[in-house]
């Protein structure tokens, strides 16, 4: 849920630069967790499949692709919101927590999915939003009317005072992500209300027990109905500084913005306060029980836009664990002009702090970010997805990178995304997600194959002619997908499992590698960043690589032409203007 501008905020951060992470190989080689070794897919079910013609995406049509998932070898589905909403924020905004929005579907849908996912040794992981509901739940209802035990479900503030004409003043300055004040005056009550994301998106009250229950009750509803876990969205917004003090102006702010912009202010007082880890820690031991109680384990995702270290604050501690991981937005905050020194300062952020015995996360993009082309360029596509893929990390694949979607053009009159209508006709392409959010391209027919609709609720890419999964199934030719399943494939070996970790930039970082080794077998990912031809020494620079090995995959286009299979001198590994290779020994 976490909006562009205040994502690359938090994530424009100077780290330090260091030269490589070495980590050695596992010495006592177990089982993995499901979460850790299957790769998680993000769907966005407005945009994966429409099966009714009515041009957003829906439950039958998942199930109508699930053997898209298991074609490409994902593990694991994680489905945006599918609750019961008026969809103001597209699903955000939950009516009800434990029923699904029609135009999705039904119960008995969601049922047939899941049990389809089941078929197919698909998890299923559902989204969750605990810090708000929508103002048509009847919980807000109930505690405008001081309905008990409602009353205090929300957060409630007398105003400030009241201006000339008698209106009344919120509480103090906060301001809500989606700009403008942060406090929306209910008339039935005759007291403002907060909302740190849209004014119908009330925040709920986390100091209220009662309510931390309802919320730990609707988790178990849905645990009930076999889902495999969750990823809990905006988590650090659950509590505020109960003082209601002003927010500070923020000195390091983008110029020209607002003071009724987010990032306007510094928010200390309602951000990453110590009660979201209590909170959180109660989820977590929630679905503990379930794994204690039938060996099947189920994951918690969270996602907070916290820089590290601070984000590992979200794994919890070995006797109150929280997340199983925090989502690593890291990736997503290398530079658009990037080399391998910004690759590398990632690389040595996670894994040379990460907290001992917990595990790393990666992905390269989401419903809130530019998809890896519209960020870098084409040839990045195949590298990111090597990253995500080998690095020793949960993986998360946003749907349609597989193929390497990228960003569409949305004009003003077709944008759906309240944070960029929010922002007006001059500035909503520095707001908007749509361009991220556009139908899945599944084929060159009308629509992309996405829906048999005249209109779909966002525009198809115009590239789908070319660019779809039909087109790349079916080539003889190196694709985009055909590279993912190959990477796929080497994520299941016991050198990905249990290998060591090597990361380092070279030759003046104009060369991104790592290498991962168990038992003296190995594999190792080189990426150009610069546009000339580089020639790099991998002997010279990593440990325990031989002097011969086997090209086990390369980026589309890959210059000089070489043969999957050939064999290839590692004392002389010659590399394309921003193409990649994978080579096994």
């Amino acid at each position: 849920m976490t909006l562009l501008p205040i994502l690359t905020l938090c994530l424009a951060i100077l780290y330090p630069s260091i030269l490589a992470v070495k980590i050695p190989q596992d010495p006592n080689p177990q089982p993995l967790s499901w979460w850790k070794e299957e790769v998680i897919y993000q769907v966005y079910p407005r945009s994966h499949q429409d099966s009714d013609g009515d041009g957003i995406g829906d439950l039958e049509g998942i199930i109508s692709r699930l053997d898209h998932f298991v074609d490409i070898g994902v593990g694991a589905v994680w489905l945006s919101p599918i609750y019961k909403s008026p969809m103001k924020d597209m699903g955000y905004d939950i009516s009800n927590f434990t029923d699904i929005e029609p135009v999705f579907g039904t119960i008995e849908t969601f049922k047939r999915m899941a049990a389809g996912m089941k078929e197919r040794g698909i998890r299923l992981v559902m989204d969750f939003v605990p810090n708000h509901s929508s103002d048509q739940h009847p919980w807000f209802n109930m505690s405008a009317e001081r309905i008990e035990p409602y009353t205090d479900y929300y957060v409630w503030k007398d105003p400030a005072g009241f201006d000339e004409e008698g209106k009344p003043l919120p509480p103090n300055n906060w301001v809500s992500l989606f700009g403008g004040p942060m406090w929306e005056y209910n008339e039935v009550r005759g007291q403002f209300y907060l909302h740190q994301f849209l004014k119908e998106q009330p925040d709920l009250n986390f100091e209220n027990r009662q309510l931390r229950n309802e919320i730990l009750a609707v988790f178990k509803i849905w645990l009930d109905y076999g889902v495999d876990g969750f990823r809990v969205d905006a988590v650090p917004h659950l509590f505020e500084d109960q003082s209601y003090p002003d927010e500070e102006e923020n000195p390091n702010r983008p110029p020209d913005i607002p003071p009724t912009d987010y990032a306007y202010w510094l928010h200390q007082h309602t951000y990453n306060l110590p009660g979201c880890f209590e909170a959180l820690a109660e989820m977590r031991q929630l679905l503990d029980i379930y794994t204690l109680a039938d060996g099947k384990e189920r994951v918690m995702m969270v996602e907070a836009t916290v820089p590290p270290p601070g984000l590992f604050e979200y794994y919890g501690t070995k006797d109150k664990p929280i997340a199983h991981f925090p989502f690593n937005f890291d990736i997503i905050g290398i530079p658009s002009a990037y080399n391998a020194a910004n690759v590398e300062n990632v690389m040595s952020l996670w894994y040379d702090n990460l907290p001992e015995g917990e595990w790393a996360n990666m992905l390269s993009s989401n419903h809130d970010n530019k998809r890896v082309p519209s960020r870098y360029t084409e040839e990045a596509i195949d590298f990111f997805n090597m990253m995500v893929l080998l690095l020793p990390a949960s993986a998360v694949t946003y749907y349609g990178e597989e193929i390497g979607m990228s960003n569409a053009n949305i004009s003003w009159e077709d944008t759906t995304d309240e944070a960029a209508c929010a922002a007006g006709p001059d500035r909503y392409h520095l707001f908007s997600r749509d361009p991220s959010r556009t139908p899945m391209q599944w084929d060159d027919s009308d629509k992309a194959g996405f829906s048999t609709a005249n209109k779909t609720w966002l525009p198809v890419h115009p590239d789908y002619v070319e660019l779809n999964v039909a087109a790349q199934k079916n080539s003889t030719g190196t694709t985009h997908l055909s590279i993912y399943k190959r990477l796929m494939q080497l994520r299941h070996t016991d050198v990905w499992r249990y290998g060591s970790l090597e990361t380092k930039p070279v030759e003046d970082n104009k060369v991104f590698g790592f290498s991962r080794i168990f038992n003296d077998k190995g594999f190792m990912v080189l990426s150009n960043t610069v546009n000339e031809t580089v020639t790099i020494n991998a002997t010279q620079e990593f440990e325990g690589v031989p002097e011969t090995a086997t090209v086990y995959v390369v980026s589309v286009g890959f210059q000089p032409e070489t043969t999957v299979g050939s064999s290839v001198d590692t004392n002389s590994v010659v590399i394309g203007p921003k193409h990649s290779i994978v080579v096994e020994f």
